[in-house]
């Protein structure tokens, strides 16, 4: 059972509660932006019913506006926990989408439909409505496998619509930022605020950045793959970056201090020992570790 899941649901009913304080949500607040990690998890709570026929979004509404009011704690909980601990959920309408979930460590390989397989890595999520082949990337790190058989197949990050030819191709999404980086195959991305699309071709990666801005590179693709070997590879990556993508690996989650944030690292990493990775770079950056329940990491 993920506890961090749990807590998730927990402010979740609670603030849909008629008796929340403003106390409450100003707690909630804190709580939510203590960490990337935390607001997933209320972000996945959130998204469940959103996807589902639970409840209907409109534009300008986000899912916690129209959750209905007799909807009980008990019910959030249970939905959230069984997404923490398995590796799929059905949601309340199944024609809708289905949750598809790893924990800390997994790595599983799902078949949606004829036309979309994934590799979906540690601590990683999508909806998938396999009816339409569009699969909605919540967060966390993909590998998609496309082949078109008739209809085309679609990944969606937030507003972001990626259409994909035959290929495979990279995914990834956290709170800093998206991209999709194409190991073969062609792919074509739109948004609501765009006049037209952006194309990528084989060996190319778009990064969405959180004001929807886009650039276009081309990485190392042994970098992008690092993740089915073990490792994470940065190159000049902000502390904080590199840290939001070890702590997808690891229980036990390392806190970055904002005097730290910035200090850049470069090099491959072995994941899920965020111990090692601390005590790594008290050598070499200008950081103190402290171990407790988190790994607290702060610039000397």
């Amino acid at each position: 059972m993920s506890s961090l899941h749990d807590t998730a649901a927990e402010w979740f009913a609670r603030l849909h509660a008629p008796d929340c304080s403003d106390q409450e949500r100003q707690n909630f607040k804190i709580w939510y932006h203590k960490s990337s990690a935390q607001a997933q998890a209320y972000d996945l709570v959130s998204t469940i019913w959103q996807a589902s026929g639970a409840s209907r979004v409109s534009s300008g509404q986000s899912a916690s506006d129209v959750i209905p009011s007799n909807l009980s704690r008990r019910k959030i909980i249970t939905g959230a926990v069984a997404l923490a601990v398995g590796s799929l959920a059905v949601l309340p309408n199944p024609a809708e989408a289905t949750i598809r979930v790893t924990g800390t460590g997994q790595q599983k390989k799902f078949t949606i439909s004829r036309a979309l397989t994934i590799l979906l890595d540690s601590d990683s999520s999508v909806a998938a409505r396999e009816q339409n082949n569009i699969l909605d990337l919540l967060y966390g790190q993909a590998e998609i496998t496309s082949r078109l058989m008739g209809n085309r197949n679609t990944v969606e990050i937030d507003q972001w619509k990626i259409s994909l030819s035959s290929g495979n191709f990279n995914f990834s999404k956290s709170s800093l930022k998206s991209s999709i980086t194409v190991l073969k195959g062609r792919a074509a991305l739109a948004h609501p605020a765009m006049g037209g699309v952006q194309a990528l071709v084989e060996g190319e990666r778009a990064t969405i950045l959180p004001d929807n801005r886009l650039l276009i590179d081309r990485p190392s693709l042994d970098d992008i793959l690092a993740w089915r070997s073990g490792r994470l590879s940065f190159r000049n990556t902000p502390l904080s970056e590199a840290a939001d993508e070890m702590n997808r690996y690891a229980r036990r989650k390392l806190e970055i201090s904002a005097s730290a944030a910035n200090l850049r690292i470069s090099g491959f990493y072995h994941f899920g020992q965020n111990e090692t990775f601390a005590r790594l770079l008290e050598n070499f950056l200008p950081v103190r570790a402290t171990f407790g329940q988190t790994i607290e990491i702060v610039k000397l």
